[in-house]
């Protein structure tokens, strides 16, 4: 399979994963169980950048691989690997994510202050029989 290919199917498979995580956290629980949807989505982003970040493959300059795969590659199967460069791509990329979602998600709040509850003037005029 040639190299943009390869990468064309990972964009794709992540793209579907993270829809299917969605879902997967949108209507796995009752609703008031459910995580806030500005939260599920930053969690899903995490997920998605995760499985995106790309990572040089050592002794192949040039040759590019999901970090995650490099990682745990680099780590658990080779005797002499190193897989300090991709942790740091991943621990950067993944905190990078976290900061930009949680800043948006301040920045984005809801302008909606009306409270459930009805103010005290509101009860007032409609229990007044004037």
């Amino acid at each position: 399979m040639p190299y943009s290919n390869a990468w064309i199917v990972i964009a794709v498979l992540a793209v579907i994963g993270a829809y299917c995580l969605n879902l997967l956290l949108r209507g796995s629980r009752p609703a008031r169980a459910r995580w806030p949807r500005k939260l599920r989505y930053i969690f899903v982003t995490l997920v998605f950048v995760f499985f995106l970040l790309p990572a040089p493959v050592p002794n192949y300059p040039g040759v590019y691989a999901p970090a995650f795969v490099v990682f745990i590659f680099e780590s658990l199967f080779q005797s002499s690997g190193q897989p300090n460069e991709s942790q740091g791509i991943l621990v950067l990329g993944l905190g990078v994510v976290s900061i930009i979602g949680l800043l948006a998600s301040v920045v984005f709040r809801s302008k909606n202050t009306q409270s459930a509850a009805p103010s005290e003037t509101e009860r007032k005029a409609n229990t007044d029989p004037a």
